[in-house]
């Protein structure tokens, strides 16, 4: 038997329809239901939040002309219910699991400083491992330069090996995030 995938929006119903997203390698994987909110700007705070961090709230059918930081439709087209359960997490619930606060850091429209400052209360190493693995498990260019700025603003030199590493194979994307990761990690003459 194969095994079933859930809806990436509610994660509770298996996944039945395929949406593409600004990202053509990486579309929205929903259940009926979902895909039916999505498409009339009437997620649930917690399912567009769940679609924002694999996605970054970014993408169009996600981004701040539809919905607020925490997931609060602006335009909905269909009533929906929210209770307790479809809140988004908060900065002060994610704050001491480092997984939940990287996704946390994703749904941002900007890396602040409350958010830096969680997670510079963490383990740098962990920091960075959990980096890594997110910035090479996602196609979302949004999302791999939300990992590089936590690696400058939160990592910096401590992310310097991994930095040079990607300079070697530098993709023109990621110019910018990489150029800001690059000053905050290397020694000076290098970055």
């Amino acid at each position: 038997m194969g095994t079933t995938t859930l809806c990436e929006a509610c994660q509770k119903n298996e996944m039945n329809v395929v949406e593409a997203s600004d990202e053509p390698k990486q579309p929205y994987q929903l259940c009926h239901q979902c895909h039916e909110r999505l498409l009339t700007y009437s997620l649930r705070p917690i399912e567009w939040y769940h679609l924002a961090v694999l996605h970054s709230p970014k993408q169009f059918l996600l981004h701040d002309d539809f919905y607020g930081e925490d997931g609060q439709a602006y335009q909905l087209e269909e009533d929906v219910v929210i209770n307790k359960n479809a809140e988004a997490p908060t900065l002060q619930g994610v704050r001491r699991d480092l997984v939940s606060l990287l996704d946390f850091s994703i749904t941002r429209w900007l890396l602040e400083d409350d958010v830096i400052d969680a997670l510079k209360q963490h383990d740098q190493q962990k920091i960075l491992d959990a980096v890594q693995s997110r910035f090479y498990e996602t196609e979302h260019a949004d999302v791999k330069s939300r990992m590089l700025e936590i690696a400058a603003d939160v990592l910096g030199t401590s992310a310097a090996g991994w930095v040079r590493e990607l300079l070697d194979q530098a993709d023109e994307e990621f110019f910018y995030p990489l150029s800001w990761a690059a000053a905050s990690s290397l020694p000076v003459d290098e970055g």
